[in-house]
């Protein structure tokens, strides 16, 4: 019995150290083969954003998230329909609601920065307007 407790108590004192610091080495990995590359999906973890067609000559880069793209696709053509969502003179960002989403929009060189989300669903894209 006398062997048994030292014993025991160095048994669970390795297990502790062993198991202590582990975290502050795997930190700084940065050859990772799960880093994510530019172009995989920007949604968080669990979603799936998926990249559509816009069907639409004045947007592009159209992506759905949590919404089928014939969905999103109505959501943005309701967008570009909706004289609310106009963006003002000389504004740099605006937003609306269109079709019970909620729209931001921001100025970009390449047109308006569009994203527009309601609970568990969004869309994002390319508007190439005023």
């Amino acid at each position: 019995m006398r062997l048994a407790t030292p014993l025991a108590i160095a048994v669970l004192a390795a297990a502790l150290i062993a198991g202590c610091g582990g975290s502050s080495s795997d930190s700084g990995s940065t050859g990772s083969s799960t880093a994510p590359k530019a172009s995989d999906s920007t949604a968080p973890i669990g979603a799936s954003a998926r990249r559509c067609d816009t069907r639409a000559v004045d947007a592009m880069a159209l992506r759905a998230t949590g919404i089928s793209c014939g969905q999103a696709r109505q959501v943005m053509f309701g967008w570009q329909r909706d004289a609310s969502c106009a963006s003002p003179q000389g504004a740099s960002r605006s937003g609306c609601t269109t079709r019970s989403y909620r729209c931001l929009s921001t100025r970009t060189g390449r047109g308006l920065a569009v994203s527009c989300s309601r609970a568990g669903q969004s869309i994002a894209f390319i508007a190439r307007r005023n």
